[in-house]
């Protein structure tokens, strides 16, 4: 790799990127990025710097040309006409179809309006096989599951999204049913197959203005799984669990580090009431929580996780709040269904698929990995 001679930021070589388009429209480039064998996650574009890529050896810069506020401006005509206006008042979120790849564009001003940017991540066409993700046995169980709440917990830009889709076209897959999907923006599209999908968006310009909206308007439209993007408050969080405990299958995402403290802020969210304790231990029946790292080659992702399926222990220890148990249980590993994130993290370790910092930052429970390891 050489290096952009303004920044520490190396640059793609000429073998690596020998037919980029750099002469041809931004959108050109961007559909060049997305079609090629390149490795990344994320295409970071600034006015009047180089493209940028996400990789999971850190950022790369394309090419050492910079984009201009025109290019950048084009593009925001194609993926939102109406975007001086959106824009002028705070970033702006896109999910579309450019030609051949689905993208979120995430758009924004900084340097007090002075310059624009964005950021877009790239989805599958089609949800990734299930059986390719790198989920345990126990984890894609989760699919065959017919009602209860499933909680897939992590990190931003973790991979929940993706895990999510999976598990929704597995289900799609093998039985007849109905899914609904209320998320901000919509992500990787479902095709139909056994089941009937309505994916549906949250925002401004969506078909819903709240997740807790979508959610409260789940139930009467005749669901058999029902998944909920985000987390966000009590309503959501509360609506999610009416959901689960009125027959559907619920999948949702949330925000957090590990296990216990998913389960924490979705007690918290509740409102830690005996009876939303109980509530909750008795709709639960799983929860996934993931991590993305490099492998040591720098050329891809390898998935690590840790899994919950409440056991009766484990129920009653949700129904009193005894949350704090909860990993000393785990790390016992007496429980069918469930595994900490650090047995996971021994696994990688041990094929020499990631390195020791990186399952060093990725683990659940700092003081059993430095046992471990």
């Amino acid at each position: 790799m050489e290096h952009h001679q303004s920044s520490q930021i190396p640059t793609l070589s000429y073998i690596e990127n020998e037919d980029h388009p750099v002469f041809e429209t931004l959108v050109q480039q961007i559909l060049h990025l997305l079609n090629s064998k390149l490795v990344f996650s994320d295409i970071i574009i600034h006015q009047n710097s180089p493209l940028m890529l996400r990789q999971p050896k850190g950022l790369v810069a394309v090419t050492d040309s910079p984009i201009t506020k025109e290019e950048l401006e084009e593009f925001f005509d194609v993926i939102e006409p109406n975007w001086t206006q959106r824009i002028a008042s705070r970033a702006f979120d896109r999910s579309i179809d450019l030609h051949t790849a689905r993208i979120r564009a995430n758009c924004f001003r900084f340097q007090g309006g002075k310059r624009i940017g964005c950021v877009i991540r790239r989805f599958p066409k089609e949800p990734i096989p299930l059986a390719d993700l790198g989920l345990w046995d126990d984890e894609r169980e989760f699919a065959s599951l017919t009602s209860g709440l499933v909680l897939i917990i992590g990190d931003t830009c973790q991979g929940k999204s993706t895990t999510i889709a999976s598990i929704l076209d597995e289900i799609n897959r093998h039985r007849s049913g109905h899914i609904i999907t209320i998320e901000d923006p919509v992500e990787t599209l479902i095709p139909q197959r056994r089941c009937i999908i309505t994916q549906r968006e949250v925002g401004e310009d969506g078909d819903v203005d709240s997740y807790y909206l979508g959610a409260l308007d789940a139930l009467r439209e005749r669901p058999d799984v029902i998944v909920i993007g985000e987390i966000r408050d009590a309503e959501t969080a509360q609506e999610a669990l009416a959901l689960a405990e009125s027959g559907p299958l619920v999948l949702a995402s949330l925000h957090a580090r590990s296990t216990e403290l998913g389960l924490q802020k979705m007690l918290r969210l509740l409102g830690n009431t005996d009876a939303q304790a109980q509530a909750l231990a008795h709709a639960l029946r799983g929860v996934l929580c993931q991590a993305l790292l490099p492998s040591v080659e720098g050329n891809h992702y390898h998935l690590a996780t840790e899994c919950l399926t409440p056991s009766p222990a484990v129920v009653r220890m949700l129904e009193t709040g005894d949350l704090g148990s909860i990993r000393a249980h785990m790390n016992r590993g007496i429980d069918a269904g469930c595994h900490t994130m650090n047995a996971s993290l021994e696994g990688l370790l041990a094929s020499h698929k990631v390195r020791l910092e990186d399952a060093r930052n990725a683990t659940t429970d700092r003081v059993a990995f430095a046992d471990m390891v």
